[in-house]
């Protein structure tokens, strides 16, 4: 039980308590990090997950009485029901995409968040991301690796290089890699982690094709290209890089950053909301091609 290790002293609960008790991961994991005053840690997690659950129960509740009312309208034969139900979804999605998106933060004129992209291409866009991030279902199924390894949280798909064991990559592709140092020893835990592609200097020229076949295939356009491309980099802890990191900043400098895309130098970037818009010599828009060639 979440409240069963709480000691109350004269009606008020005992913070030493709830602070010794707040974890609780042992015996199932022994090494669990991060276990700091500022993290709610999983009771909290697993109360929000109940009121969520109660939350789908109730709004399944709902789809019963809906579904007994659409009977007494339109019949209770389930293919017309189901006819019905998909019109709807269409007209919903329709009405989404032609609303205006809420654009108060570039009205304020934080260009930091717009980066020069306009409202609409960002929150109403066919956007194609190309992440390193698990557990997200691209790296999970090889889509985002166009590898054929598929696997679930746990294990089975293909877990790129470790960053301090890694060579230098010789078919010059952009590696994908982790930091051991995030995993931990405990298989409840070995779900959620912030893996990237790694440049290094001793690399030389790395490529990667964005958005590559694999992603094209399953994320299909149906709307124009635009052409822009967003670069969204791996975050410090408390915001405290190491000495050999490199901005994408120096890129503008010609000094420790080369970028290209298609062969065609990047000037500069634009921030967008704590990514970065890469910006060539007509501004952020490309070729507006279905697929690009970036060279780091």
């Amino acid at each position: 039980d979440m409240l069963d290790e709480t000691e109350f002293n004269g009606g008020a609960a005992n913070p030493k308590i709830c602070r010794k008790e707040k974890f609780q991961t042992k015996p199932q994991c022994m090494d669990a990090r991060y276990q700091v005053s500022w993290h709610p840690g999983w009771k909290d997690h697993i109360l929000k997950g109940r009121l969520l659950g109660h939350f789908l129960i109730n709004i399944l509740d709902d789809s019963l009485f809906e579904l007994e009312r659409l009977k007494s309208v339109i019949g209770s034969d389930p293919k017309h029901i189901l006819a019905h139900l998909e019109q709807m979804e269409k007209m919903d999605k329709n009405n989404f995409k032609k609303k205006p998106p809420d654009i108060k933060s570039w009205e304020d004129g934080n260009s930091d968040v717009s980066g020069g992209v306009k409202p609409k291409t960002i929150l109403r866009g066919q956007s194609i991301c190309h992440t390193a991030l698990l557990p997200s279902k691209s790296r999970l199924e090889g889509i985002s690796t166009e590898s054929e390894m598929v696997g679930d949280e746990h294990d089975g798909f293909d877990k790129g290089f470790n960053q301090f064991l890694m060579t230098t990559p010789e078919d010059g592709k952009l590696p994908l890699a982790f930091d051991m140092n995030d995993r931990q020893h405990c298989d409840l835990l070995e779900i959620d982690h912030k893996d990237f592609f790694l440049v290094r200097e001793q690399d030389g020229w790395v490529e990667t094709t964005v958005p590559n076949d694999r992603e094209l295939e399953v994320y299909k356009r149906t709307s124009p290209v635009e052409g822009i491309i967003v670069v969204c980099l791996k975050i410090c802890p408390l915001n405290k890089c190491p000495d050999a990191y490199v901005s994408i900043d120096q890129v503008s400098r010609r000094s420790k950053l080369f970028i290209t895309v298609d062969g065609k130098s990047v000037a500069k970037v634009q921030k967008l909301d704590g990514c970065n818009v890469l910006v060539g010599e007509n501004g952020i828009h490309w070729e507006k091609k279905e697929k690009f060639k970036l060279r780091f």
